[in-house]
């Protein structure tokens, strides 16, 4: 039986009402020490029993133990592991706005042939917002070949642009070698910048016409257009992932859940619920009801679309992990969602590494587009 969820405080709610109302009718009836004992070992089997189970329903809040393993081990156990839910069947394609070039289509030509990393300008086609894009291509990538390849838009935390990703995921290093190692296929890596300016913290959010510009569109509408006309994509939703870390999880989670006929998956790195706007920057401050919309706990426990989220903080990272906990206490399904729970750490990007195979078994099983060929 799990130690999170629904069953087992009902089963010891079950348990101490069962006690008491032995010790109300008298039971057992015998007279002498064995009577006594035996009342006097309901009365405390009863209490026990109250207590576990408020011990197991705080617990059920607040996670501080997520599975048996973790109560065995005290948690001294690096990490700990906890799913609800499970992808569910839907419509695989992608919507009209993102369809992919055909395999007979002429591409234009990479910035820097032969390169694994390009560098790009993007106006995009809805938004009108212009920013720099850098890609990470496969190993012998061939704009002219038929292989279509996966794909994983990485975004960027705060402060910060498009080149702080690889210092963030280790793309080069720890993800290309669980990419050599075949334990995932080998994905286009898209990193868009976020803000734009540079300067403005957006928060991922599309502002209210005149107040600010309409990024959520652009990472979940004008990247994907943009990537299906310029790279040999997959054109199923269950080959795309958006992820990130701290600011980029916030944005990553916001835009799967925003777009999920377009990412199959999500994952947040040390993520946060809701948008964190500095004081110079306030879109909605005429307009509150309109962020309800990024009140991400809202959406998964009321509107949670068909995707797949995988979430990960430390313990110590208080702001983050109090988000994990209450975005995967509110998620209904369709939604699913993996959260990955360090025990030691920090908000820190040196935790992330580590955490990536984790990532990489959970994504190769979720979403079938991401799994290595034989």
């Amino acid at each position: 039986m799990s130690l999170t969820g629904w069953a087992l405080p009902s089963l010891l709610a079950l348990v101490a009402l069962a006690l008491f109302v032995v010790i109300v009718a008298g039971r057992p009836r015998r007279g002498g020490v064995a009577g006594i004992l035996g009342r006097a070992t309901a009365a405390v089997s009863m209490c026990a029993a109250v207590v576990a189970t408020c011990a197991v329903v705080l617990n059920d809040h607040y996670l501080f133990f997520v599975t048996w393993t973790d109560v065995r081990d005290n948690g001294s156990s690096a990490s700990t592991i906890v799913s609800r839910g499970a992808l569910p069947a839907v419509a695989d394609t992608l919507p009209p706005s993102v369809t992919v070039a055909p395999a007979t289509a002429v591409l234009a030509p990479l910035p820097a042939p032969g390169q694994q990393w390009q560098t790009y300008t993007v106006k995009g086609a809805r938004t009108g917002l212009v920013g720099q894009v850098l890609v990470y291509l496969p190993k012998g990538y061939d704009p002219n070949a038929g292989v279509r390849y996966p794909v994983i838009e990485a975004l960027h935390g705060w402060p910060g642009g498009p080149t702080a990703v690889n210092h963030e995921l280790n793309l080069d290093t720890t993800f290309q070698s669980l990419v050599d190692a075949h334990r995932v296929a080998p994905p286009i890596v898209v990193m868009p910048q976020i803000n734009i300016p540079l300067t403005l913290d957006t928060e991922c959010v599309n502002a209210p016409p005149g107040q600010g510009p309409q990024t959520m569109s652009w990472l979940g509408q004008d990247i994907p257009t943009w990537i299906g006309k310029h790279f040999r994509v997959a054109d199923r939703r269950t080959s795309w992932l958006v992820l990130g870390a701290s600011y980029g999880g916030w944005c990553a989670a916001n835009v799967g859940l925003h777009y999920p006929a377009t990412f199959g998956g999500a994952v947040s790195f040390m993520g946060y619920n809701s948008p964190e706007f500095y004081p110079a920057y306030v879109p909605f401050k005429s307009d509150p009801a309109g962020l309800k919309t990024y009140q991400l706990v809202s959406v998964a426990g009321h509107h949670p679309p068909p995707i797949a989220l995988w979430l990960m903080a430390s313990k110590e990272d208080h702001s983050a992990y109090a988000a994990l906990v209450a975005l995967l206490k509110a998620a209904r399904p369709p939604l699913s969602v993996t959260a990955h729970v360090l025990h030691h750490g920090g908000h820190n990007v040196a935790t992330i590494p580590p955490t990536e195979a984790a990532m990489v078994s959970w994504l190769v099983k979720t979403l079938p587009g991401f799994a290595p060929h034989a």
